[in-house]
């Protein structure tokens, strides 16, 4: 991420101008978790550092760790909630944080975090996530009921073609909820959601999905049987990796687990992690779906009215 070297003076000056160079350094420990200014600058543990020196140096060593959105985060925390039993006001701090914004991130008001702006532009990792740090995440299993048959019957040629409408249809309707498509196979892939009410939004994603693919069989699929897939939702921690490896955490293997044993064509399911955080309004759509093991499943399908 390139962060505009006017932000990272007036970070460094907001910082200056608002406290001493111990307080920096127990923002700083927060920020990294050990810290040594001296080592840093070059200063000897026995002669002060001067207040710019200090706060520059942090600010850099932010930046240059790919650090400096949690930075200006935790400044607008303690900007909130004070430190240590004392406030703090730091001068200029919004045209920092215009800065950041004008460079393709929002603020999240409910997780209190800066993401990336989908409008602006979209990344695997959303310009936050970090590579083999652990999140808690919900994902959006996808597949298409009948492949080798649908192929056998059709051909590669027209299947890919329809699959590659599929995918489209997907990755458009998951990133208008801020999430990212992580995997596509041909038939089928999984969607990944994070941040605030990641739930509920991989459950509406899911929903929309499944409804748009019922008016598509009914208007232009050019399948006489149309287009049918099976879809879950579940959520659990996941270490994230640029290279794609967490698609094989248990997370992940766990959507499949279920697809295999409990999915239907048209059909949503959604684990018991997942459905008590979903509000009302989503979660009157379910119906609870009799499974074995005590396990606590509900699913959606297209309900035509009498």
């Amino acid at each position: 991420m390139r962060i505009k070297a006017r932000a990272r003076t007036l970070a460094a000056r907001a910082l200056a101008e608002s406290m001493e160079v111990k307080t920096m350094i127990h923002v700083a420990r927060r920020l990294f978790g050990s810290y040594d200014l001296s080592a840093r600058t070059g200063f000897p543990s026995s002669v002060p550092i001067p207040n710019r020196t200090a706060a520059r140096q942090i600010v850099d060593d932010a930046a240059d760790n790919d650090m400096f959105l949690e930075f200006v985060t935790l400044l607008l925390e303690i900007q909130r909630l004070g430190m240590e039993g004392r406030k703090y006001r730091f001068p200029r701090l919004q045209n920092i944080v215009n800065d950041i914004l004008e460079i393709g991130y929002r603020y999240d008001k409910t997780s209190r975090s800066f993401v990336e702006d989908s409008a602006i532009r979209t990344t695997r990792n959303w310009g936050v996530l970090r590579e083999g740090e652990t999140y808690i995440m919900a994902f959006l299993g996808v597949d298409v009921v009948g492949n080798s048959r649908l192929v056998r019957a059709h051909g590669k040629d027209l299947m890919s073609r329809i699959y590659g409408h599929l995918r489209e249809m997907l990755s458009q309707i998951v990133e208008q909820r801020n999430g990212r498509l992580w995997g596509w196979e041909g038939d089928g892939g999984i969607a990944a959601f994070t941040f605030e009410e990641q739930n509920e939004r991989a459950c509406l994603c899911a929903i929309e999905l499944i409804n748009e693919l019922f008016l598509y069989n009914l208007t232009s699929c050019p399948l006489e049987e149309g287009l049918h897939v099976r879809a879950v939702v579940h959520n659990g921690p996941c270490e994230y990796s640029e290279t794609g490896a967490e698609l094989k955490v248990d997370t992940i293997k766990r959507i499949w687990e279920i697809d295999g044993s409990h999915g239907k064509p048209d059909t949503l399911i959604v684990t018991d992690s997942v459905y008590p955080s979903l509000e009302r309004d989503v979660a009157s759509v379910f119906e609870p779906l009799e499974v074995a093991n005590d396990q606590d499943f509900y699913s959606y399908s297209v309900r035509l009215a009498d």
